[in-house]
């Protein structure tokens, strides 16, 4: 063992991604520890009915940002990987693109609040979260770049600091016993105290966005590639948080505050294959343009370590899911207890589908992506319609499971291109004695 050790120790490379997903790990560790104390607190003291409002507002705002990414952060990273040269014209190209887009968003948003919003506070603090937009995508463009060049490390300081700025602030408001309207206004402040942090710690590498350039070419080849991400990116989100938005028109906000209770907790613990697929991205990319069997060889190692590192999760979740809600919320959010004992096993689908992204986005299957989610917005929003009528917030948690189900193994099933990936998401589920060798990188 101690050989093995050394022997890992050794190998630059493989020290480099490892020391970039400790940072991720460490970063997503403190971020539960502390962000969710104030989450949970934030839960307790705005009830099922008010914590529905907030919840519903910022899943309306979030089907609009999902259109102002446009697709272009995996993508970023992959050209910056092949044309690090370009870097200013890059990041530049990417974020004007993405600073349009929102503003269209933005203006999209107001002018919709009149007439598809209902006529409570959720209309101004829509309006609120709405300008958090415009700073989330600055963020995206320059936390890619740290993707890029594997020093996530860096991203980590500055969230750290920024989230202890943060819950200061929330705890604050909740000890002031201030109105819904002022948390809407701190998560603004929030993406606000983000970009500022991000801002510099690009520019402790030398660099500045102040060189970004926009160039016409280059947004044109990005869009080129990038525009059924655009329309993947909305629809990912609507079969994500469509639900949410179902249960307000349909049963009220305090039946989305329950599911959106429950729903907190089942999300945090997506954070583990996240890290691990990030982090070794620029990795995957690399050995899919040089040596397609270690390509597979590490992907087949990948699948097995983020569904068997999640199974545990989800069986606790399952088991203890009263527990859970009961000694998090209080008994005012009972009925979010069912709701996690049902999404609790989308830890794992989470863990396949997390990779699966990635695949798509390596062999530039961006179309197929948007086939994808498309389906899936279909089979949620068909599901939904029929389920919460029946079984309430319960039916909306059974169409989120069996969407995740088809999206990652029903279509691609039927897609010949893609069932060469789908046999290796049957074989993660057989344990291996070499579990944990995707460490190696080999």
């Amino acid at each position: 063992m101690r050989n093995k050790i050394k022997k890992l120790k050794g190998n630059i490379e493989f020290m480099r991604y490892f020391n970039n997903t400790s940072w991720l790990f460490f970063d997503k560790l403190f971020k539960m520890g502390v962000g969710f104390f104030v989450i949970v607190y934030l839960t307790r003291y705005l009830g099922p009915e008010l914590f529905g409002l907030l919840s519903y507002s910022q899943s309306f705002v979030n089907l609009f940002m999902a259109f102002t990414g446009l697709g272009l952060g995996t993508i970023l990273v992959r050209e910056l990987m092949v044309y690090p040269e370009k870097i200013n014209i890059l990041m530049g190209t990417v974020f004007y693109l993405t600073l349009f887009s929102s503003l269209i968003a933005i203006t999209m948003i107001f002018g919709l609040s009149g007439f598809i919003i209902d006529k409570d506070e959720s209309t101004i603090i829509i309006l609120i979260i709405s300008f958090t937009i415009i700073f989330q995508n600055l963020n995206m463009v320059i936390d890619h770049y740290f993707q890029y060049k594997v020093l996530s490390k860096y991203m980590v300081y500055w969230s750290t600091i920024s989230l202890f700025i943060s819950s200061v602030i929330k705890l604050l408001l909740i000890f002031l016993e201030t109105e819904l309207v002022y948390f809407a206004y701190a998560l603004v402040f929030d993406s606000i105290i983000i970009s500022i942090g991000f801002v510099y710690m690009y520019r402790s590498q030398n660099l500045s966005i102040l060189n970004w350039k926009f160039e016409l070419d280059t947004a044109k080849k990005l869009l080129k590639v990038s525009y059924p991400l655009i329309m993947v990116g909305v629809f990912s989100v609507i079969y994500t948080r469509i639900d949410q938005i179902m249960i307000k028109h349909m049963m009220g906000n305090e039946a989305v505050g329950n599911y959106a209770a429950a729903i907190r907790v089942s999300e945090f613990f997506y954070f583990i294959p996240g890290i691990i697929v990030t982090s070794i991205f620029p990795k995957l990319v690399e050995l899919n343009k040089n040596n397609r069997v270690e390509y597979f060889s590490l992907l087949e190692k990948i699948y097995r370590l983020v569904v068997w590192a999640s199974i545990p999760v989800a069986i606790f979740m399952h088991v203890f899911s009263d527990l859970i809600i009961g000694v998090l919320y209080g008994e005012q959010y009972i009925l979010a207890s069912s709701v996690l004992g049902i999404l609790s096993w989308g830890v794992v689908f989470a863990s396949i589908g997390a990779v699966s992204v990635k695949i798509l986005y390596i062999e530039h299957y961006e179309k197929k992506y948007l086939y994808k989610s498309i389906f899936g917005v279909l089979v949620n929003v068909t599901l939904n319609y029929f389920l919460i009528p029946s079984y309430g917030i319960n039916g909306a948690a059974i169409a989120t499971l069996v969407t995740m189900f088809s999206v990652i193994y029903i279509y691609d099933l039927f897609d010949t291109e893609l069932r060469v990936f789908y046999y290796l998401k049957i074989k993660c589920f057989i344990p291996s004695r070499n579990l944990f060798s995707v460490l190696t990188l080999k």
